[in-house]
């Protein structure tokens, strides 16, 4: 188990309560203070969600409290006790948190459609017991695999265990991914050497639903099932910064990021995987969907000052990925206070 941060967010906070301590907690002029943030939880408090005897997610108390009906029916979800799991990861999940149990959804069913049945109804019934706002519904479904498979897009060849409702997956537990790109630049005085001398820095439109105003990557955005990494990443560099053919040509990817942390809907799982790319000199992102409102080059001096003294102003999971790219570039030390945890935590386990 993951013990909980010091000073990192409570599971019982709104979004908005969250943002107020985040704006009066940071400041502390260490980057390790970002990556703390976005790896708040304490694993103990969550249940196993499985597929037969394998972990697709994790469930919150209240989730837990609200599916006591169905559990106690048994035919859309029921209790297993970690011993009777054949599983050791599974049983290993099961056993460390404080009921000692999973619990395993559509036991009875005899494939995905009729398990994907079964996950609507639960659905539906924690819509009805106001635990999902009906009006936050995409009706949009999105394929669920076992940890154990990572993720996996469409027309990878292996088959989702179920389908489920986009808006619900953070309820349960269940991983997202996404895909960042950081645009860099090289210093026009020194053409020869790789070290970035500024990033290019997008400020989110007023208009998103979600970290309105913040500072984000270049190009940034969720991860479709119907897309792999690299169609994904071609699409959101041609929609948000209208980068040419041959500079998406050049992107490369860097990796992931990945974090996990404790929200009022549910645990929250994420990997995001980075890239990175060299912008020539003079071009300049410009945005074709909405959802950007200015792109900025920072210089790298301007960027970690802003990330060590004004942290709120950046999207949580966005300053992740810049100090990620910091890092690999080598533009932190290793004399940067908590760098080893720093590191660390950029690599969360997230299964």
């Amino acid at each position: 188990a993951v013990a909980r941060v010091a000073g990192g967010g409570g599971a019982g906070e709104s979004e908005g309560e969250c943002v107020i301590r985040y704006k009066e907690e940071a400041g502390r002029g260490e980057l390790l203070a970002a990556v703390q943030r976005c790896n708040s939880y304490a694993l103990r408090e969550f249940t196993p969600l499985l597929v037969g005897d394998e972990q697709v997610g994790w469930l919150n108390p209240t989730v837990l409290e609200a599916l006591t009906t169905q559990l106690a029916v048994g035919r859309a979800c029921e209790h297993v006790e970690a011993s009777m799991l054949r599983s050791e990861a599974a049983a290993a999940a099961a056993g460390q948190c404080e009921n000692g149990f999973a619990v395993r959804i559509a036991p009875g069913a005899s494939g995905a459609k009729e398990r994907s049945e079964f996950a609507a109804a639960l659905v539906e019934e924690l819509v009805e017991d106001g635990v999902i706002p009906r009006s936050k519904l995409r009706h949009e479904l999105q394929d669920v695999h076992p940890f154990s498979a990572g993720f996996v897009a469409a027309g990878g060849g292996v088959a989702p265990v179920l389908r489920m409702e986009r808006a619900s997956m953070i309820y349960f537990g269940v991983p997202s991914y996404g895909v960042h790109v950081n645009g860099w630049v090289r210093d026009p005085r020194r053409p020869s050497s790789r070290e970035p001398s500024a990033m290019w820095v997008a400020t989110r439109s007023m208009s998103k639903a979600t970290y309105p105003g913040l500072l984000d990557q270049m190009v940034a955005g969720g991860q479709p099932t119907a897309l792999t990494f690299d169609e994904n990443v071609r699409k959101e560099c041609e929609e948000e910064a209208s980068l040419p053919p041959e500079v998406i040509a050049a992107i490369e990817p860097a990796g992931s990021v990945s974090y996990r942390y404790a929200t009022p809907k549910g645990l929250s799982t994420k990997v995001l995987m980075t890239h990175d790319v060299e912008m020539p000199q003079g071009l300049q992102p410009l945005c074709s969907d909405g959802e950007v409102e200015q792109f900025r080059l920072l210089p790298i001096a301007e960027v970690l000052r802003s990330l060590r003294e004004d942290l709120p102003v950046w999207k949580p999971n966005s300053a992740l990925v810049a100090i990620d790219f910091l890092v690999r570039h080598r533009l932190v030390s290793e004399s940067e206070p908590g760098y080893a945890e720093l590191v660390r935590l950029l690599r969360q386990r997230v299964s």
